[in-house]
């Protein structure tokens, strides 16, 4: 099969699956001072980092135009496309009209968009399955239901020790610990159904780092799923957390992935994002 998969920036591609020939990332922009810099892959985290922390307000974010999407089709290829869950931005709704318009002008080509129902390492997981599968030479209807279900049984779970710009973007509400932040109280949050919700809470992170493995644990967790883990400045502390998925856990495939420029400015630096 011929076929390509195409990613919002929140995906955080590694360079290696950028230069395979099927991996696509279409940028989204962080407005940092009102400045908009495309999430293209030329910064590096650090350097994303340092524009961040220079800006005095928060950093705001930009989906792609439908456009963008519409110009990475391939007509001679299949299609699928991942994107941030769409009850945290306007992605989705731009990759379907893309996909939309695209079809009308080019008779029998296959697009599937996939709403993550999550972000960077549950986005990158969706990328991940769908190659697996495409590899495994499965066809596009079997690949749009296996990808489907495995996102439907997918856990994202996270712990940021900063969590002012995703209050300050309206992508948090009913979290009781935002309340406390005098405090150093750190919520652990899951994606329900691609809406962020609080499901514990304890001063400081590595407190909280510690009950976010509880709940991971305490739900006897399929070990034979792919770990995932979005750091941000935080690689020490998510080496640590990957140790315990393999060695306490029993999870073999577990891997580190570098957040890019969205996910870092939502993120920020000694974040945590898992997704199994």
């Amino acid at each position: 099969m011929n076929y390509r998969v195409i990613g919002d920036s929140c995906c955080d591609f590694t360079k290696e699956e950028l230069t395979s020939g099927h991996a696509v990332s279409v940028p989204m922009s962080v407005i940092i001072g009102g400045v908009e810099y495309p999430d293209d892959g030329k910064r590096t985290q650090a350097e994303w980092i340092k524009l961040i922390k220079e800006d005095e307000g928060y950093p705001q974010s930009a989906c792609p135009s439908p456009d963008a999407f519409y110009q990475s089709f391939d007509a001679s290829s299949v299609n699928f496309v991942v994107t941030i869950s769409s009850k945290l931005s306007g992605v989705y709704n731009s990759a379907m009209l893309a996909k939309e318009m695209f079809e009308e002008e080019h008779e029998g080509v296959q697009i599937h968009v996939f709403d993550s129902y999550s972000a960077a390492a549950g986005e990158h997981q969706i990328y991940e399955k769908v190659v697996e599968l495409a590899e495994a030479g499965r066809n596009f209807e079997e690949i749009v239901a296996e990808v489907e279900d495995y996102r439907d049984q997918m856990t994202t779970i996270f712990v940021l020790d900063d969590l002012e710009t995703f209050k300050r973007n309206g992508r948090l509400k009913g979290i009781k610990a935002l309340v406390a932040t005098t405090m150093n109280i750190k919520p652990v949050l899951i994606g329900d159904d691609g809406v962020i919700k609080q499901i514990d809470q304890a001063i400081g992170m590595n407190r909280a780092v510690n009950r976010m493995l509880y709940h991971v644990e305490k739900k006897d967790p399929d070990i034979t799923r792919r770990v995932r883990i979005t750091q941000c400045d935080s690689k020490k502390l998510c080496t640590k957390v990957a140790r315990v998925f393999k060695e306490r856990f029993g999870f073999t495939d577990v891997e580190i992935l570098d957040a890019q420029g969205l996910s870092t400015s939502y993120e920020n630096p000694g974040g945590i994002i898992i997704a199994y």
